[in-house]
């Protein structure tokens, strides 16, 4: 039963309505009025659709959170998001000063102890009815101001320590690239590839050899395509488009998309976070010098340790 229904029970109850105080009884005519804001937000509190209880219903509104941004190589060095000069769709959560673009997330614990800086990226998500047809999704878009040498600097060193960004959509993290450091991009796409840039190695590789000058591109668009069961979240994935890699320059305006597809699957909810407990990206190479190194201290201590004790004996 509901907690309203418990409550209505045991406010009935004989035993309850008998409870003697100040030598007065309290009468059957003496009942308990629940104030109407508890009882509207009871019922809300039983049928809200969101991500902390990982229910949605069509038409409700997913967000999508942004984490924070570092060297591939280093991950434990990391900034904030909107360190880049990112920006955001004109939504209702952006640009007036009640949306809640930008906004800081109310974290877990484990979203602190992890270190978690989660802000909302200003963009409108809806849960649907039916599957985007034909991977045609809902796409938004926004352009940022001419960028400034600082923020050229920026996006330039993210390229060039190739960065990667992490993002939450109802508690599932997914990744993607800031940029690439590349060769010119039109001279070699007009040149060897013509639109197709995702085979540019070979380009590249040359360019390398020959000391060519290596540019600054950044990913323009991103397609975000959400799996979902029912009305459970299951799979999120993120491609950057290889075709949408522009060059940052100053005075430069860049615009970015986002293109959001949802798709049908029957994997069930329980197993959405099978995909990230045996990926790559986690792995570490074991070193096994340091576990030998460390067990043969170990019998070195025990064996030291073991001598004091037998020449301690032998005395006694």
């Amino acid at each position: 039963r509901g907690p309203l229904q418990s409550w209505a029970t045991y406010w009935q109850d004989p035993r309850v309505k008998g409870i003697e105080g100040k030598g007065e009884r309290l009468g059957d005519n003496h009942t308990m009025k629940l104030p109407p804001a508890l009882i509207l937000a009871a019922a809300a509190s039983l049928t809200a659709a969101d991500e902390y209880n990982h229910k949605y219903s069509a038409g409700d509104k997913v967000d999508l959170w942004v984490n924070k941004v570092g060297p591939y190589a280093n991950p434990q060095e990391a900034y904030e998001y909107y360190i880049l000069p990112y920006c955001a769709p004109e939504t209702r959560h952006h640009p007036n000063e009640a949306g809640s673009f930008n906004a800081l997330k109310a974290h877990s614990i484990g979203e602190r102890l992890g270190g978690h800086a989660l802000r909302h990226s200003g963009h409108d998500l809806v849960y649907p009815a039916t599957a985007t047809a034909g991977g045609a999704g809902v796409l938004e878009t926004c352009t940022t101001d001419p960028l400034t040498e600082d923020q050229v600097r920026l996006f330039s060193t993210a390229a060039s320590d190739q960065w990667f960004y992490q993002m939450y959509v109802d508690d599932l993290p997914v990744w993607g690239m800031v940029g690439e450091l590349l060769p010119d991009l039109d001279a070699a796409k007009a040149e060897h590839y013509g639109s197709d840039v995702s085979h540019l190695e070979a380009a590249v590789a040359a360019h390398a050899e020959n000391g060519g000058e290596f540019k600054p591109y950044v990913y323009t668009k991103r397609t975000l395509k959400v799996s979902y069961n029912g009305e459970r979240i299951i799979k999120v994935d993120l491609t950057s488009e290889p075709a949408s890699l522009t060059e940052v320059r100053a005075g430069v305006r860049l615009k970015f998309e986002l293109d959001v597809q949802w798709a049908a699957t029957d994997v069930p909810f329980h197993s959405r976070f099978d995909r990230y407990l045996d990926h790559a990206f986690f792995k570490h190479q074991i070193h096994w010098f340091s576990i030998f190194n460390s067990f043969m201290m170990v019998l070195f201590l025990m064996g030291l340790v073991a001598l004091i004790l037998l020449r301690t004996l032998r005395k006694d």
